[in-house]
Order: structure tokens, then sequence, then C-alpha cells
């Protein structure tokens, strides 16, 4: 019987074995999930240092620069509405303007995150936004 949590990557038969094996021996109660993988530590990267390359290049939006972490916001912001899954804009608990995101990026599929790099790159591009080439 199983006593702690498990995840496996399914990459052929081995794996796959491995998984129903685990499967067959988990408790009554417990949860199985088959799901997308998760963005990869590469398309994080990737993403960020875009950002920093963005924040450093001084383009300004709305009249003004912003930091790496204010252009992870915007080109995430940006992406979900080419992907019609709109935030919520809303009044706070202190009378501020809060965005709720649908999706935040760490929570992005593989598929996703390579859409969103797609969308943040076409974005400089458009803009004039020259990036470093190194894939």
């Amino acid at each position: 019987m199983l006593s702690q949590a498990a995840t496996i990557r399914l990459a052929g038969d081995h794996s796959r074995r491995a998984a129903c094996h685990l499967v067959q021996r988990a408790p009554d109660g417990w949860t199985v999930s088959i799901d997308e993988p998760r963005r990869s530590l590469r398309q994080s990267s990737k993403f960020w240092a875009t950002c920093g390359e963005v924040a450093k290049s001084g383009t300004l939006w709305s009249g003004t620069t912003h930091t790496k972490d204010g252009w992870h916001d915007l080109f995430l912001a940006g992406w979900h509405v080419v992907k019609h899954r709109p935030m919520r804009l809303l009044i706070g608990l202190e009378n501020e303007l809060v965005t709720l995101m649908p999706h935040h990026s760490r929570t992005l599929t593989e598929r996703e995150m390579s859409e969103l790099l797609d969308y943040t790159v076409a974005w400089c591009a458009m803009h004039d936004v020259r990036l470093r080439d190194d894939d």
C-alpha cells in the first residue's frame, strides 16, 4: 500500500505500467489525476528573461516604464484577453482596484506557456522591442 503521493510523467510503456501499478496499490479514497504537463522550467525562465529585457529596454506602456514584474502582468493579461479569458476588475478591501486573473503563469500547461511566449515575442516585434535571440 502507498504511504505518500507520487507523480509520474508518462513517457512510454515503462512509466505507464508504473502508473498502473501505483493506482492498483493506492488506498481507497485516494484520487488519480491525468493532466497536461505544467510549464517547463525552461519556458518559465525564457518568459521571465523576456519580461526583464522589455523592462531594461525602457519601453513605455500607458505613459510609463515598468519593471520585469509589471511586464509579466501586462503580457499575461493581454494573452488572457486574446484567449477570451477575461480578467475580473473589482474594488478591493481598501477601495483599490484589483484585477483577478483566471490563471497565473505558474499554473499554465506547456502548451499554454508556449502560446504566452509566442504572444510576448510577437508583441515585442510589433512594438519594435528588440530581444536577444538565445533559444
